[in-house]
C-alpha cells in the first residue's frame, strides 16, 4: 500500500504531485521594488533631456552684452538691447567703413617698412595674413626667394616708417593711395649707410572672404589686401631692401592693379 502511494511522486521532491496544478507568484516587495526603479529611471531620462536643451540653449545664445560709456557712466546697451547713445559712444549694425580701410593699409605700410631685428619676423607674418590667401603665398615665396628678409638681417637693417598721406580714391572706394617716407639705417661694406626715400603706394582692397568677416587676421576691419604697388615719388631705382614690395616683388599681381584702376 506504501509503495502504492508514492507512484505518482517525482524522484527527489517529496510531495510534489505530477498532476497537480502549479503556480507561481511575485514577492509583493519586488512589484515594489520594480515599480519604483521604473519612476526613478524615467524621472533620470526628464532630468537628462531637461539638461541636453539646458546645454543647447547655452550654447547657442547670443552672450549677454552690457556697454558702459566710461566717460559718463551710463548703461549704452544691455543684452543686446540699445538704450541710446552718448556722446562718445554709438551702437549700431556692424558696416565696415572707410576707417577700417585705412587703418588696415596703415597697419601694413607699417608692419611692412618699420623694421627692427627683434620683431621682423613676427611683424612679417602680420603683414602676410592682411594680404589675399593668394597674394600672401605669392609674396611670402618672393621674398624667401629673392633674400630680401635675409639680406635685412645680414646688413642689421633697422628703419622707421612715417605716413604723410592716406586717402579712399574718389571714384573707387575700394582704391586707397597712401605717400610716406621710409628712413633706413643699415650696414653695407663695413660701414654705417642711412637712406631716406619717399615713397608712393596704391592699394586694392575687398570684402574679407572669410566668416566672421572681422578676424585677427584682418586686424577687425573686415577687408583684406587684393593688390598693392609700390613706388619712389621721384622715380628713381631703389634696392629691394629699401622697397619691398616693389614691381620685382609683386610682379605676379601689379598688372591687375593698373588694368582695374587705370593706372595712378
Amino acid at each position: 500500500m506504501k509503495a502504492n502511494e508514492n507512484k505518482n511522486e517525482l524522484p527527489g521532491l517529496s510531495g510534489v504531485h505530477v498532476g497537480a496544478a502549479t503556480y507561481l507568484t511575485r514577492d509583493p516587495d519586488d512589484i515594489v521594488t520594480i515599480a519604483s526603479l521604473f519612476k526613478a529611471l524615467w524621472v533620470l531620462l526628464f532630468a537628462l533631456v531637461l539638461s541636453g536643451g539646458i546645454n543647447t540653449f547655452l550654447i547657442f545664445r547670443k552672450a549677454d552684452r552690457i556697454v558702459v560709456d566710461k566717460s559718463s557712466g551710463r548703461v549704452v546697451e544691455v543684452n543686446n538691447r540699445d538704450y541710446g547713445t552718448t556722446e562718445t559712444v554709438s551702437i549700431a549694425p556692424d558696416n565696415p567703413t572707410a576707417t577700417d580701410k585705412k587703418y588696415l593699409v596703415k597697419e601694413f605700410l607699417t608692419s611692412l617698412y618699420e623694421v627692427e631685428q627683434s620683431t621682423r619676423e613676427a611683424q612679417v607674418n602680420k603683414l602676410l595674413r592682411m594680404l589675399d590667401p593668394d597674394l600672401s603665398m605669392a609674396m611670402a615665396t618672393r621674398l624667401k626667394q629673392n633674400g630680401v628678409l635675409a639680406a635685412e638681417k645680414s646688413e642689421s637693417v633697422n628703419s622707421s616708417w612715417e605716413l604723410q598721406d592716406l586717402s579712399v580714391d574718389e571714384s573707387d572706394p575700394y582704391i586707397l593711395r597712401a605717400i610716406g617716407t621710409r628712413k633706413i639705417r643699415r650696414k653695407a661694406a663695413g660701414q654705417d649707410v642711412e637712406e631716406s626715400v619717399q615713397l608712393k603706394c596704391k592699394f586694392l582692397l575687398k570684402d574679407s572672404p572669410s566668416s566672421p568677416i572681422r578676424s585677427d587676421n584682418n586686424l577687425r576691419t573686415g577687408f583684406t589686401i587684393l593688390r598693392f604697388r609700390v613706388e619712389p615719388v621721384n622715380g628713381k631705382t631703389v634696392s629691394p631692401i629699401t622697397l619691398i614690395g616693389d614691381a620685382e616683388e609683386t610682379s605676379s599681381v601689379n598688372n591687375s592693379v593698373s588694368e582695374t584702376t587705370g593706372g595712378n
